[in-house]
């Protein structure tokens, strides 16, 4: 579906509230308006009822753990919009479309929401999109990256890179470092599957191909027939997107122990504390391209370390709690209502957030930059090279 900006917000834009804070203290270097004031100029339920979508258990749980604790977070600092108190009512999506569907209608027809935040995986944004486009509600996703979500609907947007682009940036590593014949191994998942087509398409825009490109099942954890393939191939670089750190772990751990000499790159699901306690010391060296977050913001330091311990990216908290206050700040705005919601968000102005500044373009994405990060001691860090 194209999706094509609207100007009814536009009508609101002496509403607009960038970085505000909503019933709390004002987070450190943010500008501030009198969020009570604004939110008087419409009208709001007393109760305001936000979905979330996102995997709270299973493999994939560390990200929709992270990402809750950001959401709330934020509304343990601001427990109102104006004088409306705000319940989140969580569902686990399970990183899969029929559980994300299911959660989806449940919060529409019987929460009755007009906002979702999520989901989390791509796989459960694609599947809650056209349930939230035909109701028009709101979905606002903090961590889906398939490029698919670009076109999957005029109510769903993103404040996180699209695999597009993070693709692009490791296609440019790989060749600025003179690999020359690259393997892929992808896992059976709307977001792995759509991140192959990115690297693909970056690779022929170089003029180069993989010279093997091999699926595997969801929750594989033997890799060996596979990596052999890799050894037969000459690759000398491998690039593995699993959806889960511990399944990308048992990858590259049987790598190593195939004695696979060879450069290994990821996605941004594998930074987590369960890649490295499967891997232990197979995942020294191994690189992943990720959204480059950057700890001198304003705010960033601070909210982190209000946060419990990451299961995943450090980062990854934060882009839910900019979603959670950028979503606040439409409501205050222009009331609750998902296509006054979505109209505020196509034009509202860049937001500065403690995660990255958001400014939505025509298709509801974020332009957010990726870099590389190379696992060293246990963490992984940005290359300075």
């Amino acid at each position: 579906m194209f999706k094509k900006t609207t100007l009814l917000a536009l009508l609101f834009s002496s509403l607009f509230l960038v970085g505000c804070n909503l019933g709390g203290g004002a987070p450190a270097g943010f500008d501030t308006g009198d969020a009570s004031d604004e939110a008087a100029a419409v009208e709001l339920p007393d109760v305001i009822k936000i979905g979330y979508i996102g995997p709270l258990t299973g493999n994939a749980a560390g990200y929709g753990q992270d990402m809750k604790a950001g959401i709330e977070l934020y509304f343990s600092e601001n427990h109102t919009i104006g004088d409306s108190t705000v319940e989140v009512i969580y569902e686990d999506g399970k990183c899969n479309g029929q559980d994300a569907a299911n959660a989806a209608q449940k919060l529409i027809n019987i929460d009755k929401v007009q906002v979702i935040l999520g989901g989390q995986c791509s796989g459960e944004t694609l599947a809650a999109a056209p349930i939230a486009e035909a109701n028009k509600v709101l979905l606002f996703s903090s961590l889906s990256s398939s490029p698919d979500v670009t076109t999957a609907g005029d109510y769903v947007f993103r404040n996180y890179p699209s695999d597009e682009q993070v693709a692009k940036t490791m296609v440019d590593d790989i060749l600025a470092h003179g690999y020359e014949s690259v393997a892929v191994l992808t896992e059976q998942s709307d977001y792995a599957q759509a991140y192959r087509g990115a690297i693909a398409r970056h690779l022929a825009t170089a003029g180069k191909e993989s010279v093997l490109d091999e699926p595997f099942a969801a929750d594989n954890t033997d890799f060996r027939t596979l990596l052999a393939k890799v050894q037969e191939s000459g690759a000398d670089v491998l690039i593995v997107i699993p959806q889960s750190p511990v399944v990308g772990a048992f990858a590259v751990k049987q790598a190593a122990e195939l004695g696979l000499n060879i450069q290994i790159y990821g996605g941004d699901t594998l930074p987590a504390p369960d890649f490295f306690d499967t891997a232990k010391d197979a995942a020294e060296g191994v690189k992943v391209v990720m959204v480059a977050e950057d700890p001198s913001r304003s705010g960033y330091s601070e909210k982190a370390a209000e946060l419990p311990a990451p299961q995943s990216a450090a980062v990854i908290p934060l882009f839910g709690y900019d979603a959670a206050n950028i979503v606040a700040n439409g409501i205050a705005a222009v009331g609750y209502d998902g296509t006054a919601l979505k109209d505020y968000l196509y034009s509202m102005p860049t937001f500065k957030g403690v995660a990255s500044d958001v400014k939505f373009d025509e298709n509801g994405d974020n332009n957010v930059s990726a870099g590389v990060k190379v696992a060293k001691d246990g963490e992984f860090v940005f290359v300075t090279e």
